[in-house]
């Protein structure tokens, strides 16, 4: 079956990790957690729904599509996505790259179904849609 390579930039929370060392022993220490935590309290609530939002969707497109789907997370402030975004003139997110066109911006679940059907390489149908 011919599989299909969407791209998707948006932008993604990180954490930042310390040395080897000095994580271990904030394990160790019981707070490795929490300094992770609170690193991502500091992002905006509608950062974290819109973040949450698009790994469901993914997740949801992963399960049913399986191999014949491969998906790539692309943040835009790394090097790869600040190209992708010059190259595909990205200003919004989430944007999906398919095969190596730009076919989509936004929210729209239905529309990127919809696009993902009418593919020329003709994925085939959701197991769940049919």
């Amino acid at each position: 079956m011919p599989n299909i390579h969407l791209q998707v930039v948006a932008p993604v929370p990180t954490t930042f990790f310390h040395c080897m060392h000095c994580e271990e022993f904030f394990q160790l220490a019981g707070i490795g957690e929490k300094v992770h935590r609170v690193e991502l309290e500091q992002y905006p609530e509608t950062f974290i729904q819109d973040a949450a939002k698009l790994a469901e969707w993914l997740f949801d497109l992963a399960q049913r599509y399986g191999d014949r789907l491969r998906i790539q997370v692309v943040d835009p402030q790394s090097l790869q996505g600040f190209f992708l975004c010059m190259r595909f003139w990205v200003r919004r997110y989430p944007a999906f790259i398919m095969q190596g066109r730009k076919v989509y911006v936004g929210w729209e679940r239905e529309a990127l179904e919809r696009i993902l059907q009418d593919h020329p390489s003709k994925l085939p149908e959701s197991p769940e849609l049919a």
